[in-house]
């Protein structure tokens, strides 16, 4: 499906460590409506995080990371989803950002093939920059910034074969 016209709302999740029925927080489910797609960069710990995720109709995209329980232990530690043509690799850790920055590293060396977008998650800090060309996005942490109890981000991208747009969503 290559560029319907039709824009395609992602979240995009990471290092949540949510764990149990009730552990996805009410702010990040109000923040889901309307959403199509969730991708998920990795540390989602558990299946019942993965079905509140997708609740309705949603298609839950993620990847393994390093925080995680057995009941998810199948889930590959990257992937490339095409939505609506554009391809996003999601990885959990990418390591350092700067061979990505100066060309000494490519998105195409973690995912196998090329990709449009980089979606990753590890440091709990929101980024978002264009490396040699692609955008590199990593939602931050939806629980916890920085360990210190700052309030958590994730981030809404907005796809039509293209991205449109992504945003910042910090979670109070």
């Amino acid at each position: 499906m290559k560029g319907t016209g039709h824009m395609i709302r992602i979240a995009a999740l990471a290092d949540t460590h949510w764990k149990g029925d009730d552990a996805v927080p009410q702010t990040v489910l109000e923040q889901l409506e309307g959403v199509d797609v969730v991708i998920h960069a990795g540390d989602i710990k558990c299946e019942k995080v993965m079905k509140a995720l997708g609740k309705g109709r949603r298609q839950v995209y993620a990847v393994r990371g390093n925080n995680f329980e057995w009941d998810l232990a199948d889930l590959p530690d990257s992937r490339v989803e095409s939505l609506d043509g554009f391809k996003i690799g999601v990885v959990h850790d990418i390591g350092a950002l700067e061979p990505f920055a100066v060309g000494q590293k490519k998105p195409e060396e973690i995912f196998g093939k090329p990709v449009q977008m980089v979606v990753f998650g590890q440091t709990h800090h929101p980024f978002f920059d264009y490396l040699q060309g692609v955008p590199f996005l990593n939602p931050g942490s939806a629980t916890d910034l920085d360990h210190r109890g700052e309030p958590g981000t994730m981030a809404i991208m907005e796809v039509n074969g293209n991205l449109q747009r992504v945003s910042f969503v910090k979670l109070t």
